[in-house]
């Protein structure tokens, strides 16, 4: 059993080796016919003309005028196009012919002339740098920082006062509150004090009477002399209702005195409360005017706005700079006799370096080569569109004074 295991295992694994050599046959296969595809297609590109046009042979003569009538708007189109080239290969050509000017010059006037360059590149990556300028504050943040300009050191130091008179305000307002809570706490106390006092002389009175009445008890009773312990109780009660007296009366003037200092206190929480509120008004005020936090948001604003400033001051005296040295460039230029000046204000670091000169020549070559491949082009199907006039006025010799007119007629719309 085991054998025929064995030898199952080695027919599936022949299979699959046929299977997989067979697939990598087919694999390249395909990858031939396609890489042989892409050869026959490149070989097309090459040989092939960029434009190709069916034959077109009209048979009746309407059929006939209609197309020589396409074939003249045809021709008329590839004319403006052709002019439209040359132009632009007339530019191209020109600005060459400004290349080889610039490299021609020699000696002081070559060193002039790249320092008037390099200036000009310097004060363009300036430039560029102070456009780029990275810095918190907004365009509006210093539109309106702009109309307190002279004042804005000012306005800062009287924020910062502001919030310590705040902050001190704040402070005294809460002294104040528990000045308030002590005394209200102070004055419960003196209440207290006087409801035990009360509750002292009802249980003393209460306590004499009840010693009247047990001595005048024992007085019926045993007939006994009671005139001392009469006279004590009195004495008692006399001191007792002296010392309650002048608790009583310590009591209404510590309260009234609690009073008016809560009075004073309140009276001068109610001042302290409308300078706060004040001085809370005019720095929302401030904060809202010149859009900040706080004195210290002011502060760092501050040191924003006039970084800005100075990027301002020193953007325009690169302006004045820049445009000195493209002035003088496009005068030197000009008594080279180049004719477009002002686009070598862009281009100065070709003047300065050599390699920047070669590429921007490489690559005009290369326009100018790909104008002249569009005007052959273009000359090339304008003369296809009059070799099939041609031919058409050849095989339909009855129709040739009509097919004539219709291009004499073009041609003096078009004239």
């Amino acid at each position: 059993m085991a054998f025929w295991n064995r030898k199952k295992k080695a027919r599936e694994k022949e299979q699959e080796e046929a299977l997989e050599q067979e697939a990598r046959r087919r694999f390249d296969e395909i990858r031939e016919k396609k890489k042989a595809e892409k050869d026959r297609a490149q070989a097309g590109q090459q040989e092939e003309p960029p434009y190709q046009r069916e034959e077109v042979k009209p048979v009746y003569k309407n059929d006939q005028k209609r197309y020589v009538t396409e074939c003249c708007e045809a021709i008329g189109e590839i004319d403006r196009q052709i002019e439209e080239t040359r132009q632009e290969y007339q530019s191209v050509t020109e600005y060459l012919l400004d290349i080889q000017k610039i490299d021609r010059v020699e000696g002081e006037e070559r060193r002039e002339l790249q320092d008037m360059a390099r200036n000009i590149v310097r004060l363009t990556k300036e430039r560029n740098r102070y456009k780029n300028r990275n810095l918190s504050i907004s365009d509006m943040q210093i539109r309106r920082l702009d109309m307190f300009e002279a004042d804005l050191v000012t306005e800062i130091k009287k924020m910062y006062e502001a919030e310590a008179y705040q902050k001190a305000i704040e402070g005294d307002i809460e002294m104040l509150e528990e000045e308030k809570k002590t005394l209200r706490k102070e004055k419960q106390e003196i209440v207290e004090r006087q409801n035990s006092l009360k509750r002292m002389a009802k249980a003393l009175i209460f306590f004499i009477v009840s010693l009247f009445v047990l001595f005048a008890a024992l007085y019926y009773t045993l007939e006994t002399d009671m005139t001392f312990p009469y006279l004590g109780t009195v004495l008692l009660a006399a001191v007792s209702a002296t010392v309650i007296f002048l608790e009583s009366n310590k009591n209404r003037r510590d309260m009234a005195l609690a009073g008016r200092k809560m009075d004073k206190a309140i009276s001068l929480l109610n001042r302290v409360k409308i300078k706060c509120v004040n001085n809370l008004n005019v720095l929302e005020y401030n904060r809202a005017k010149f859009g900040v936090k706080d004195g210290r948001d002011f502060e760092n604003l501050w040191n924003e706005y006039c970084k800005a400033k100075e990027y301002e001051r020193k953007f325009r005296e690169n302006t004045e700079q820049l445009n000195y040295y493209n002035e003088e460039l496009a005068a030197f230029l000009n008594g080279l006799q180049v004719k477009d000046c002002e686009i070598w204000q862009g281009q100065a670091l070709a003047i300065v370096d050599s390699r920047e000169m070669v590429e921007i020549r490489h690559k005009l070559n290369g326009q100018r080569q790909k104008l002249r491949e569009q005007i052959e082009y273009n000359e090339g199907v304008k003369n296809g569109f009059l070799a099939e006039i041609d031919t058409l006025i050849k095989e339909n010799p009855d129709n040739r004074k009509e097919i004539l007119a219709v291009v004499e007629a073009w041609n003096e719309k078009n004239s």
